[in-house]
């Protein structure tokens, strides 16, 4: 079948320079975007078409504008996906098969990743199916893994729910994080707060080591 043409957004905001370390050290940072072809809950997930653009592309766009970046790489075992991430203007790494499984977990493509392009300070693992992030989220992430002098990053959000565990054997179930006798209002709890996967950053100290995308000293 013939490749199929999606439109990318143009290129047409200025980028902003980008933020250093504490002292005249300028980090490289490089952010990948997995993207496997054998999507399973959502066949194709990472090239839907999204208000005319495909999925992939908003994450492309929004860390291309935030300036932050060296490099912006989509990781891929599949073709179509690499004409489109190039079209994107995203550089492209073919993914060794093994990364690309149903089975095999996002830290071993990672790890496939700085294998082959080891030139980086910090790695940022960008989700190709969070289209709602923008340049200022990139910005932020970074500036506050920077004033916290930490080793990795992690998205979250803050979710006012109450959370609750059953036992297996007994299938009686209990609180999580709240007392049921004390159930506080809502104005007076902090809540809880939730991994939301969008991106994380990681040192390359901490990847090298812990061949994790967290590690370290954990900012969010």
């Amino acid at each position: 079948a013939g490749a199929r043409h999606f439109p990318c957004s143009p290129k047409t905001m200025a980028a902003p320079a980008s933020p250093v370390f504490d002292g005249d050290v300028v980090p490289r940072i490089v952010a990948v975007i997995p993207a496997r072809g054998g999507s399973v809950s959502v066949p194709r997930k990472n090239i839907k078409i999204l208000q005319g653009r495909p999925l992939i592309d908003w994450v492309i766009q929004a860390a291309e504008y935030s300036g932050i970046f060296d490099e912006v790489w989509v990781s891929t075992d599949d073709d179509e996906i690499h004409m489109i991430a190039k079209k994107c203007g995203a550089k492209v790494h073919r993914r060794s098969p093994h990364t690309a499984t149903n089975t095999a977990s996002t830290e071993s493509a990672l790890v496939d990743f700085v294998k082959a392009h080891p030139n980086y300070d910090v790695l940022c693992l960008v989700q190709a199916t969070s289209p709602l992030i923008t340049p200022l989220d990139f910005q932020k992430g970074w500036d506050a893994m920077r004033r916290a002098k930490a080793d990795s990053l992690v998205t979250c959000v803050r979710a006012h729910r109450f959370l609750w565990s059953v036992d297996k054997r007994s299938g009686v179930a209990r609180a999580v994080n709240y007392d049921p006798a004390k159930r506080p209002r809502r104005q007076d709890w902090d809540g809880e707060l939730i991994e939301n996967g969008a991106f994380y950053f990681t040192t390359k100290e901490v990847m090298e080591r812990e061949e994790c995308r967290l590690g370290g000293r954990v900012a969010l």
